[in-house]
C-alpha cells in the first residue's frame, strides 16, 4: 500500500506545473507582451509591455516588480511597478505620471504630417520628394519614427506640433494614427494640436464643424499631451483663396465647445465681425511671413518635386536670420513650415542633404541654438 501511494504521489509531483518561484516568474515575465491599463492615473494610459531577461531581474522575492519595461506602442522605456501573480498576471500596476504642464504664449510650433507612407507615392513618382530623409521613407504609424520625431522637435526647443488632420474618417488615415503621438509625448512637456485640413478644400457646414469639434473634444482634448491655451483645446484651421468673413462666421457659430481656434488669414480678415482666437498664415514659399501680433511664420525652402525650380531655395545662413526675426517678432504663435512636408520640400527634419553630427540636421541645429530651451 505504501509503495503504491509513493508511486502515485511521485507521479502527481512529476506532472505538476512549475512552482511559482521568483526565478520561474521572471522567466514568464520575459516570455511575452502584456497589455496593461494604468487605472491609477487620471488619463488611464494603455501600454503593451515587454521585458528583457535583464529587466525581469527587477522582480523581487515578493513578486513585486519595480523597474523598467519597454512599451511597444510608443517605443519608449518606462518605469513601472506592479505585483506579478500566477500564472503570469500583472496586478496593482502603476506607471509614470503624465506631464500636465502647458506652454504659455508665445508658443513655438511646427506643422507636422503623418500622411506617410501614402504621400511618398504620386503616380508615377516614388518617392515624391527631391530629398532623402535620414529616417528613410518612413510610415507615420511607426512608433520608432514617432519617438524620433518627438525627440527631434524637443531638441529644437519647439513647444508643439500642429498635426495635419483629415477628420475622423478622412484619407490619409491621420485620425487613427494621432493617439500614438499623444502617447509618445505623454510624459514630456511637448504638446500636439490638430490642423483641420478640410476647410482648405471644401466649405464644411456649421453642423459638420461642430460635430468635428465635439469629436476632438471628446476623443483627444482631455489628453495631457493635447495643446491648450488657458485651458481651451487648440485647433488650427487650414484655408484657401476663396475664404472670407463667412468662413470666420461659420467657425464662430460652430464653436460651441470652447475650442481655441486659429484660422488661416485671407484678404480683409481683420475687418470681419467674427474673429477667432488668433490668425496664422501658411505660405511656405516665403522665407518669412509676419502676421504679428498673432503669428510669425518661417520656412527653410520650397522645392516641390514636379516643379523645375524651387520656389524658395534653401540657405541655412538665411534660415538663421529668419529664426532670429521670428524670435524678435514677439508674435503669440511662432511657426515653422514645416517639420516634415516632404512632397513640397519644406521640411526641417534631418535629411542626407543637410545631415550634421548632432543627428538632427542643420535646420534643427539652428533652432536648438537660437530658441530658448
Amino acid at each position: 500500500m505504501k509503495a503504491a501511494l509513493a508511486v502515485l504521489l511521485g507521479g502527481v509531483f512529476a506532472t505538476a506545473p512549475h512552482a511559482w518561484t521568483p526565478a520561474h516568474a521572471r522567466a514568464v515575465l520575459a516570455s511575452r507582451t502584456y497589455e496593461v491599463t494604468d487605472r491609477t492615473q487620471p488619463d488611464q494610459p494603455v501600454y503593451d509591455l515587454t521585458f528583457s531577461r535583464q529587466a525581469a531581474k527587477a522582480l523581487g522575492r515578493r513578486f513585486v516588480f519595480d523597474g523598467w519595461a519597454h512599451d511597444t506602442l510608443t517605443d519608449l522605456d518606462v518605469p513601472v511597478r506592479f505585483t506579478f501573480a500566477p500564472p503570469g498576471r500583472i496586478t496593482d500596476f502603476r506607471g509614470p505620471p503624465a506631464d500636465t504642464s502647458q506652454p504659455g504664449l508665445p508658443i513655438r510650433a511646427a506643422f507636422y504630417y503623418a500622411w506617410y507612407p501614402e504621400a511618398w507615392f504620386r503616380d508615377p513618382v516614388y518617392p515624391y520628394s527631391p530629398f532623402h530623409p535620414t529616417l528613410d521613407y518612413y510610415s507615420g504609424a511607426d512608433p520608432r519614427v514617432i519617438r524620433a520625431h518627438t525627440d527631434a522637435m524637443r531638441y529644437a526647443h519647439l513647444d508643439a506640433g500642429i498635426y495635419s488632420w483629415w477628420g475622423p474618417d478622412g484619407y490619409p488615415p491621420t485620425d487613427v494614427r494621432f493617439w500614438r503621438y499623444l502617447a509618445a509625448a505623454r510624459t514630456t512637456p511637448f504638446r500636439w494640436a490638430l490642423y483641420y485640413e478640410r476647410e482648405g478644400y471644401e466649405n464644411p457646414s456649421v453642423a459638420k464643424i461642430r460635430s468635428d469639434l465635439e469629436y476632438i473634444r471628446d476623443r483627444y482634448a482631455a489628453n495631457p499631451a493635447y495643446l491648450k491655451v488657458n485651458g481651451r483645446f487648440v485647433v488650427f484651421v487650414y484655408g484657401n483663396r476663396d475664404d472670407s468673413c463667412d468662413t470666420a462666421s461659420r467657425w464662430r457659430e460652430a464653436n460651441t465647445v470652447g475650442a481655441y481656434v486659429v484660422l488661416k488669414a485671407f484678404d480683409g480678415f481683420r475687418q470681419c465681425s467674427a474673429q477667432p482666437d488668433a490668425w496664422h498664415q501658411y505660405s511656405a514659399a516665403l522665407a518669412e511671413y509676419d502676421l504679428a501680433p498673432d503669428a510669425f511664420m518661417i520656412a527653410p525652402g520650397f522645392d516641390e518635386t514636379r516643379e523645375q525650380t524651387p520656389r524658395l531655395t534653401r540657405d541655412v545662413t538665411r534660415w538663421r536670420t529668419d529664426v532670429a526675426a521670428m524670435l524678435a517678432s514677439n508674435a503669440s504663435w511662432q511657426l515653422v513650415l514645416s517639420f516634415n512636408e516632404w512632397p513640397e520640400g519644406t521640411s526641417v527634419e534631418s535629411a542626407d542633404e543637410w545631415a550634421t553630427g548632432s543627428g538632427f540636421g542643420a535646420y534643427l541645429d539652428v533652432l536648438h541654438e537660437l530658441l530658448p530651451g
